[in-house]
């Protein structure tokens, strides 16, 4: 089989807590001058520039270019203070399953609400950024179906097109109904945002506690 397999980012490949949005947190503060402007904000399954915006709208604020690109720097000065700590850790046994797949073959992308330095900074902390050829990051779209069909764009222009099937891994109800929205198949996995028993509410084709569940679903 080839398969053209797409993996979200927080709470898949990394693991998710309180630690992995502090990069965007200290910025967003440092912009608005506070201690808690992500205070409420759900940032789950979500464009950063999303999120940004509804941060902005607590504070009373519009969103306006000038705003977002201030915002921009500032998080890649965080970003650089973060890259050698551990606020990005690998989620279950995730790395050693990429690296299965690629060893076998298979293509290997991103679907995720991420920025694509945020991404790069993140990935790269776990050694995992070099396998993914492409991807749909936050500033492809505002919602991710529209980050959803940008991958996929970028995929079909960078990528061979021989593959059998493709597939969509990530933690949240939202994957499962972007998989659905492209055609392709989805495994849940547990270690996120949302429960076993929330995530079989929606009837994913496969859902898993750790990588190793599945490796004899893409290796012999």
């Amino acid at each position: 089989m080839k398969a053209l397999i797409f993996f979200d980012i927080n709470g898949t490949l990394i693991m998710r807590d309180a630690r992995t949005d502090l990069p965007f947190g200290h910025a967003v503060n440092k912009l608005l001058k506070t201690e808690d402007a992500m205070a409420g904000v759900d940032t789950s399954a979500r464009s950063d520039q999303d999120v940004f915006m509804e941060i902005l709208a607590n504070h009373g604020l519009a969103y306006n270019e000038d705003l977002w690109q201030e915002f921009l720097g500032l998080y890649e000065d965080q970003l650089k203070l973060f890259e050698d700590t551990d606020v990005w850790r690998e989620n279950a046994d995730a790395k050693s399953f990429v690296e299965a797949l690629d060893q076998a073959g298979y293509y290997l992308a991103l679907i995720t609400g991420e920025l694509e330095i945020g991404a790069e900074y993140k990935l790269k902390k776990l050694g995992l950024w070099d396998y993914f050829k492409t991807g749909g990051y936050g500033q492809d779209g505002l919602k991710r179906f529209d980050i959803a069909d940008a991958a996929k764009k970028k995929a079909d222009m960078v990528l061979p097109r021989d593959y059998d099937e493709v597939y969509v891994i990530g933690d949240t109800v939202l994957d499962i109904q972007t998989a659905r929205h492209m055609g392709a198949k989805i495994i849940s996995i547990t270690t996120g945002s949302h429960s076993r028993d929330k995530l079989m509410e929606y009837q994913p084709d496969y859902i898993i506690d750790r990588f190793e569940e599945i490796k004899d679903l893409f290796i012999e």
